[in-house]
């Protein structure tokens, strides 16, 4: 079954549509590591409390001892898409990755995007996997045959570890919270943040919560608030016609002026 979480080889494991991401280590799950460093930067005793790591989260206090922690990920079948994504983030702890210099593409991913006419773009698509495996075949070695090599090719099995600044405040905010992510670069990350999710499903709310789609939309929210006056608002929430009665203001208000749209 597809976009499940399950063990594999007696490791956590996310099974995608056509890829995989695997959690090969995970630094903190009981969140231990983090209680004893926010105690110590608070300057408190009790370096058990696990539920103080989530108040600085919620607090908004510097982030600095989550830098202390990591994950570690396992990507199969995933395409030099969403690689070329995943290395933009130049804070990573760790990355091995053999790529397409020595090591050779024998599939392709179809993109996860709208499409007008799909059999086309696996076509074309196809076609330029079939120019790369020619010139490997010519004897071209594999770095001169990737340069006909299209960006929905499947790379070899990488390894990436970011720490949890990294992954909360930047890779999931920007790459599945914000709008305007490529498909397959949204699936596989939202396969990175399942994995965290199953191992700290606390922590990794509270990130949501303060870092994710709420905080983005309430951040638009008072940008257009500012230009309004409280009578105006009064006014366009009787014009609107809402049921508000029995709603948070915070959600009618977000629903009204929080709404995403992506730059591209």
């Amino acid at each position: 079954m597809y976009n499940t979480i399950g063990y594999e080889d007696g490791v956590l494991t996310y099974f995608g549509d056509t890829f995989k991401v695997k959690l090969n280590r995970y630094s903190d799950p009981d969140r231990f590591n983090l209680a004893k460093s926010a105690a110590i930067y608070l300057g408190k005793k009790d370096f058990r409390n696990v539920r103080r790591p989530l108040t600085i989260l919620r607090k908004r206090h510097v982030p600095a001892i989550f830098r202390g922690e990591m994950a570690e990920f396992e990507f199969i079948d995933v395409s030099k898409e969403v690689y070329d994504h995943i290395i933009t983030y130049t804070t990573a702890n760790m990355r091995a990755a053999g790529g397409n210099r020595a090591l050779v593409s024998d599939d392709f991913t179809m993109p996860s995007d709208k499409m007008k006419d799909p059999e086309r773009v696996r076509d074309n698509i196809q076609r330029s996997m079939d120019a790369y495996k020619d010139n490997l075949e010519s004897g071209e070695t594999p770095q001169v045959s990737r340069s006909a090599m299209p960006v929905a090719a499947k790379l070899n099995t990488f390894l990436y570890q970011f720490n949890f600044v990294t992954l909360g405040e930047s890779i999931f905010k920007q790459r599945i919270w914000e709008k305007g992510a490529q498909g397959n670069t949204v699936k596989v990350m939202k396969a990175m943040y399942e994995l965290c999710s199953f191992m700290d499903k606390e922590l990794w709310d509270t990130f949501y919560k303060y870092h994710g789609t709420p905080s983005i939309e309430w951040a638009l929210t008072g940008d257009k608030l500012e230009k309004l006056t409280m009578h105006q608002l009064v006014n366009l929430l009787q014009d609107k016609s809402l049921d508000i009665s029995q709603r948070p203001a915070v959600e009618v208000l977000r629903s009204l002026f929080g709404e995403q749209k992506s730059m591209w």
